[in-house]
């Protein structure tokens, strides 16, 4: 974490030479399905501790070895839901921010960032309000930022790996299921088939492998007094492949509510009074490159110093937070990015890394 993940890196050059000794004695820079099973022999187990590499847009047997970590972080470090939902933590940020003198201006789309002579000058707004910047902090998708705020893109945007993308069912229930943690996973039978759909071919998966989260498990204030939340995510090739989802979107939801039914949640369609289907074309109109909501794969090329920079190529005023770019996806990740453009413009903390390493 403090050496690889949480600091900024340039190049390879800014890892320090032991902690990279470390990794490689480790073996991190193998692969990740391999190394994990000459620990654990059996193969739900194996599954159950390398799935997390579709996060970073790879199959187990693709992924890097190192990514292991995010498994560290589920079952040791621990994972935390915020009271209030996902939403609870931007608006706790925001009224950080505010208490500090910060001033929000909601509903305002940017349609620019104005530069001269290698720096932004400001940032204009659809409602033809310009703002004079210092300094410009974009969390908008990278390739994305690049490409409708600055003008031009990304550099070695032909290059790009980009995850697959995901189908949300979320939904609002009169059904409730006394046997489901926060998380679940239902599996299906096939594994290394299932990647080769999503990543290789651009197809639907033919035995689903699903995430089902029960957001009233641990808050029930999410929903009514005898109502249950749920979100069922499915992974999904993303928009550069050719499928047309407002076709495909309908019908694939019904597939997944009728996989959730089979693998041990009878009567999960019954009991649905408000839902919302969220598709790859969704999320592309979201403003995410490809439609893809977990961004740049981690593929070698793209971890680590070799990710996108999080500061804009011949700008030294325009910093990236998000998950395009430095350390990654996730939101651990995501937030510490925030940290890491903050510390762009303001300089390092020297107290922090002494702080949060305690």
């Amino acid at each position: 974490m403090r050496e690889f993940i949480d600091r900024n890196l340039d190049s390879p050059l800014s890892l320090q030479p032991s902690s990279l000794a470390k990794i490689v004695a480790l073996g991190g820079l193998r692969r990740l399905a391999p190394r994990v099973a000459e620990y654990l022999k059996d193969e739900r187990l194996q599954r159950l501790f390398t799935f997390q590499a579709m996060y970073a847009g790879l199959a187990p047997h693709e992924a890097l070895a190192l990514y292991a970590v995010i498994a560290y972080m589920d079952s040791v470090a621990g994972v935390f839901a915020p009271e209030g939902g996902m939403h609870a933590v931007p608006l706790a940020l925001a009224a950080a921010a505010e208490k500090h003198g910060v001033r929000m201006h909601y509903d305002a789309e940017v349609t620019r960032i104005e530069t001269s002579a290698g720096r932004a000058r400001a940032v204009h707004t659809a409602d033809g309000q310009r703002y004079a910047a210092d300094a410009v902090v974009v969390t908008a998708d990278l390739p994305v930022a690049y490409e409708e705020l600055l003008g031009r893109p990304a550099p070695g945007a032909r290059r790009f790996r980009y995850s697959p993308s995901c189908v949300l069912v979320q939904v609002g229930s009169s059904a409730g299921y006394d046997h489901l943690g926060h998380h679940s996973i239902l599996f299906g039978h096939a594994w290394k088939e299932t990647f080769a759909d999503l990543i290789d071919r651009g197809r639907l998966m033919g035995d689903p492998s699903l995430l089902v989260t029960d957001h009233t498990r641990g808050d029930p204030s999410l929903a009514p007094s005898g109502r249950h939340t749920y979100t069922v995510l499915a992974p999904a090739p993303h928009t550069g492949w050719p499928i047309d989802w407002a076709s495909v979107g309908p019908r694939y939801r019904d597939e997944l509510v009728a996989a959730v039914e089979a693998r041990g949640l009878p009567g999960f369609g019954a009991g649905i009074e408000v839902e919302r289907v969220v598709t790859p074309a969704d999320w592309e109109a979201q403003g995410m490159a490809a439609g893809a909501p977990f961004s740049l794969s981690h593929t070698f090329s793209q971890t680590g110093p070799f990710r996108p920079s999080n500061i804009a190529v011949g700008l030294e005023n325009v910093v990236f937070a998000g998950s395009g770019t430095q350390p990654g996806v996730g939101v651990p990740m995501v937030l510490i990015s925030g940290r890491l453009a903050a510390e762009r413009i303001t300089g390092p903390d020297p107290g922090y890394r002494s702080r949060a390493w305690r």
